[in-house]
């Protein structure tokens, strides 16, 4: 951290008592979007606008020889069939490998690969002629499976299809496991998820002279505007994207969000008309980054008195037909595969592969669920072995302050400890693991199981990237006050439904004291100042940062005007609720619309922008992988309660018990939305969710009717969290990221919860009925 920050946080930590932050208030947007006001991308639609719609490859791997176009431009209404070749500029869109185009040119690498864009008057007919396309083809051999994809036989790029491989190393491992009492080793798979957002992917594009503008569905319009620019062979500064309400993201629009910007952009940008591109959901499913497979092959040792003594885990990630993000994903699951324990030796191995499937990306956890799975899987299974309690094993071992991490950081504030005595105290933890035992010895169909698990997860972006060089973060905002008293806030930051833009209006509320969130107005668009993308649980924790900064100068230039008219010390000026006063003569006092008024007859800037850079903390290894890389990192921990069918193999999640230790809870209510949303989406991802592909790779699912996902039937009772304030002395009034911990504790605490129910051990995802039930009455 910089001396200035340092400096600067000193003023966070003055406010001791808190108006807003810590509770519990209403969306600043929940009106507009229960009253059917709030504006999606495409209530901007407009009459005078043409549709687009993406074709798509109909083979997994093959050449394209030629494409034909006659009938399609019999069509009435269709201007412009778009492949590669119309593209001005780069045709790159790939994100930590430049391996993706946005147009596939002479090959394509999976079934549903977008070709081209073919645009016309009436959204009917576009499709129709969609469907007269004509595309030769040269198949080529395939490969989907990433055992077989790894001896290279059949080459997906050029450079082989091994995309990324990384090891992270610490310690000993084999005198770890000489000294292990036991040894548990085990091998589990996960799957494919989609992320079965509401609304699908999309863009509206508008042509303005020499700029282009773009109101489009992302979670980082300065990285959407660069890349359009790069596609467009456009400066950035003539691309603006305006960020509507999203329906929902989940890393997917991450992804996928920039690229059909991209892809409206071109059009609109080739035709001279404004154009709406849209994707159904068919599209969406065959085209759109998913939570890809993980293949994880896990060795833990311990101690006979239940201390861990060393792991080994072999990764092998199925990253689809492009890496997209996938390395990334891929190193932070090797980062947290040990789950929130110390461990003193461990060997970690990962290799991202290519297969001629649709590519995965960014998912809600980050490949955390799926490491966690394992591990938790693990840390059971262990237990077991030793005779020990699941919950006095995790006590014995789990991480605290001043612990080390597996990868060698050392950590400051850590509340999980805390967290998992009272969890498993609340839950009833102790009396229900012999309660349930009983039970299940007198019941023949029906089988009860409780588990538990711990989670963590390194919110924001790591500090060092996988090849080892820094990367810091950093937060950026400006704000303005109108001159009806409103504060208007310029962020990058985007509202995909987790709130960030209601904790944004907390932290301008708390620091001027205003009298309601209604006074802020929070606005996302590539002309703010760049706050970086909407992820990794960044946006209030760290993204938001800036807007403390900005407001807390904002209110020192108030306080001087305020001062001034009220003949005092600008340090004896009160902000109180919409009111500023002096402390000596409270009685004397400015309403809030008011002093702005007089700023304004005194021609007094009340615009601030404001920067705040996270730099690295501590140094890394790239060689072996450690030492300092999370800025901050949140856990959690859960305990599922179910019942088990074993003649059908149903699983019915009965309750569930969270536990969080993220730092100061800015919005309580929004937190444990967070909880429930996320860990309903991991429920998902452990019982039901699962695209399912042929023999050829195409996805046999891609619609709500085959594709299932949780109902509100399928939902269990929440507790009411327990929240362990374990103070970030560097995030946004002390707090950490939350948006993720949820799905995180799912598939973990729901598969040991079973395992515990009937005996075995699941070790692959998704635990549907037809596995569970063959699981359980195959012949050993």
């Amino acid at each position: 951290m910089t001396s200035e920050l340092d400096a600067l946080l000193q003023d966070m930590y003055k406010f001791e008592s808190f108006i807003y932050i810590g509770k519990e208030v209403k969306r600043i947007d929940s009106l507009e979007k229960v009253t059917g006001r709030a504006k999606y991308f495409k209530d901007y639609y407009s009459k005078d606008m043409l549709f687009a719609k993406v074709f798509t490859s109909e083979y997994p791997h093959a050449k394209i020889k030629k494409i034909d176009i006659s009938n399609v431009l019999k069509v009435p209404g269709i201007k412009r069939v778009i492949t590669w070749k119309d593209i001005p500029g780069s045709n790159l869109v790939g994100y930590y490998i430049p391996d993706q185009p946005l147009l596939a040119e002479e090959k394509v690498r999976y079934y549903g690969e977008p070709i081209g864009i073919i645009v016309g008057e009436k959204e009917d007919n576009v499709l129709l002629a969609r469907e007269l396309i004509k595309i030769e083809y040269e198949p080529l051999p395939a490969v989907f499976d990433v055992f077989e994809a790894m001896q290279n036989k059949v080459k997906i790029h050029e450079n082989g299809n091994i995309a990324f491989q990384k090891k992270i190393l610490k310690g000993d491992v084999e005198k770890g496991f000489e000294e292990s009492a036991v040894i548990v080793e085990n091998t589990y798979n996960t799957s494919w998820q989609d992320h079965a957002y509401i609304e699908t992917e999309g863009a509206i594009a508008i042509p303005e002279d020499s700029r282009i503008k773009i109101i489009g569905v992302q979670q980082h319009p300065h990285l959407a505007q660069m890349i359009i620019a790069r596609i467009l062979d456009l400066k950035p500064e003539q691309v603006e994207v305006i960020t509507p309400m999203i329906g929902g993201a989940f890393g997917g629009k991450d992804d996928a969000g920039p690229w059909v910007c991209a892809q409206a952009a071109l059009a609109a940008y080739l035709t001279k008309r404004p154009v709406v591109l849209s994707y159904d959901r068919e599209d969406s499913i065959l085209i759109h980054p998913k939570r890809f497979p993980f293949y994880i092959k896990y060795k833990s040792g311990a101690s006979e008195n239940g201390l861990l003594k060393a792991i080994d885990v072999k990764i092998i990630a199925d990253t689809g037909a492009y890496s997209n993000r996938g390395p990334l994903v891929l190193f932070r699951a090797m980062l947290c595969s040990s789950g929130p324990y110390k461990i003193p030796n461990a060997n970690i191995e990962g290799k991202l592969v290519y297969t001629n499937k649709v590519l995965g990306g960014s998912f809600r956890g980050f490949g955390d669920p799926e490491v966690h799975f394992a591990a938790e899987s693990q840390m059971d299974e262990l237990a077991e072995k030793l005779g020990m309690d699941p919950v006095e094993f995790r006590l014995k071992n789990i991480l605290e302050p001043n612990s080390e991490t597996m990868f060698g950081q050392q950590l400051e504030e850590v509340g999980i400890k805390e967290a998992l005595m009272k969890v498993a105290e609340k839950s009833n933890w102790h009396s229900k693991f012999s309660e349930y035992r009983r039970f299940n010895e007198k019941s023949k169909n029906i089988k009860r199981g409780i588990g538990i698990a711990c989670v963590w997860h390194g919110t924001t972006i790591t500090s060092y990237r996988p090849d080892g060089s820094p990367r810091p973060d950093w937060s950026s905002v400006s704000i303005s006050v109108r001159t009806d008293g409103r504060v208007e806030v310029f962020t990058g930051l985007v509202e995909i439904g987790q709130g960030t833009h209601t904790s944004i209006a907390q932290t301008i509320c708390e620091v001027l004291s205003l009298p309601s969130l209604d006074y802020v107005l929070v606005i996302s668009s590539s002309n703010a100042p760049d706050t970086w993308a909407t992820h990794s649980s960044r946006g209030t924790s760290y993204g938001a940062l800036s807007v403390f900064y900005a407001a807390l100068k904002l209110r020192k230039i108030l306080s001087n005007v305020a001062a001034n008219f009220l003949t005092c010390e600008p340090n004896e000026i009160v902000f109180d609720k919409g009111y500023i006063y002096c402390n000596r003569f409270p009685e004397k006092r400015i309403e809030w619309r008011e002093l702005i008024s007089m700023c304004y007859d005194m021609n007094i800037n009340l615009t601030v922008t404001e920067t705040v850079w996270h730099k690295p903390r501590g140094k890394f290894d790239p060689e072996t992988s450690t030492g300092f890389i999370y800025p901050v990192i949140s856990y959690g921990v859960f305990v599922s309660e179910v019942e088990v069918d074993i003649e059908t193999g149903y699983v019915n999640v009965i309750k569930i018990w969270p536990a969080l230790s993220c730092g100061r809870i800015i919005n309580p209510i929004g937190v444990k939305a967070q909880i429930i949303g996320g860990f309903l989406q991991g429920l998902g991802m452990t019982l039901m969710e699962e695209i399912i592909f042929d023999n050829n790779g195409i996805p046999q699912n891609n619609n709500f009717i085959d594709y299932l996902v949780p109902r509100a039937l399928d939902s269990p009772i929440f507790e009411e969290p327990i929240f362990i304030e374990d103070i970030h002395p560097y995030g946004l009034f002390g707090s950490k990221g939350v948006g993720e911990i949820g799905i995180i504790g799912a598939p973990a605490s729901i598969a040991n919860a079973i395992a515990f129910a009937v005996g075995r051990r699941c070790k692959k995802l998704p635990i549907n009925p037809m596995y569970l039930y063959s699981l359980l009455h195959k012949r050993d």
